[in-house]
């Protein structure tokens, strides 16, 4: 087949072309569904350039013929393992299409419901931001804190001495809850209030001088705040019920024999089968 017959054409596949390897076409618009059906991180990090994604494909088709050449298509490892594919995503297939199917709508009665049943779940923590100095020594750390003492910036002083990764910020780590951090760092700045500097704090990475700069109090997430995490939850859990329940419906009008008299003494419940869309449960990871 001549590359020249396609130069800037149509393929007989249909789509203009976009390359042309060893005679195999890859049009345009296989490079376009191959980007659609890509993760939402793998585009991401594709940032959308269809030059890059055609380039993965170009050499994909080059090792696809490689294999073939080498009769790999053949093999008969190879038709096991496509055969299983293939049964997986039938079954893939199959429970997507019962629970992408006609779906009771979440009321708002279910979400206000499920919202006051649950309130613990929708509190927001306590939280805190601090800034901190960090040194290797104790004896650093008592200078540290003298500067301090004297009228020092913090920031500045951070700058200057901190060995961790944020004087360049001024020693500032952002926002965190409990149980984020060292446990002996958060006491400290549970015991301090905005503004407040602590003494030398000992952790398992050295001697801390540490700013609480804001507390932010834990609270009661509102209905309004959580409404479409609630509905996301409860529609799942319809989908995923409605799975179930068309599941046990064919395996009660299935009509099964067991042979093996060891295993049909023994009553077990049916083996769960992957609720995982088609392409989810078959598609190589990236």
């Amino acid at each position: 087949m001549s590359v020249g017959v396609f130069a800037g054409g149509c393929s007989n596949f249909g789509g203009k072309v976009a390359a042309v390897v060893n005679g195999q076409v890859i049009t345009q618009t296989e490079v376009d569904q191959r980007m659609a059906r890509l993760s939402p991180s793998y585009r991401q990090a594709l940032a959308g350039d269809s030059r890059r994604l055609l380039e993965e494909m170009i050499m994909e088709t080059i090792l696809l013929q490689e294999a073939r050449r080498r009769g790999l298509d053949r093999d008969a490892e190879v038709d096991k393992l496509v055969r299983e594919a293939k049964r997986q995503i039938l079954l893939g297939r199959l429970l997507e299409t019962v629970r992408d199917g006609k779906t009771g709508q979440v009321t708002e009665l279910e979400i206000a419901k499920n919202y006051e049943q649950n309130k613990s779940l929708y509190m927001e923590p306590e939280t805190f931001r601090a800034s901190h100095i960090l040194v290797q020594t104790e004896q650093e750390a008592k200078k540290v804190f003298e500067r301090l003492k004297s009228g020092e910036d913090f920031s500045k002083v951070a700058q200057e001495v901190s060995i961790d990764s944020t004087k360049a910020k001024g020693g500032d780590i952002g926002y965190f809850s409990k149980g984020q951090l060292i446990p002996e760092f958060e006491t400290a700045c549970e015991s301090l209030q905005p503004g407040q500097t602590s003494g030398i704090v000992k952790t398992q990475i050295g001697y801390h001088v540490i700013k609480l700069t804001e507390k932010k109090a834990a609270r009661q997430l509102a209905l309004d705040e959580v409404r479409e995490r609630i509905r996301k939850q409860l529609s799942t859990q319809q989908q995923q019920q409605q799975v179930e329940t068309f599941i046990q419906q064919l395996r009660a009008k299935a009509q099964v024999q067991i042979k093996n008299g060891n295993l049909a003494s023994k009553a077990v419940p049916a083996a769960p089968i992957s609720n995982k869309p088609a392409a989810e449960s078959a598609a190589p990871q990236r």
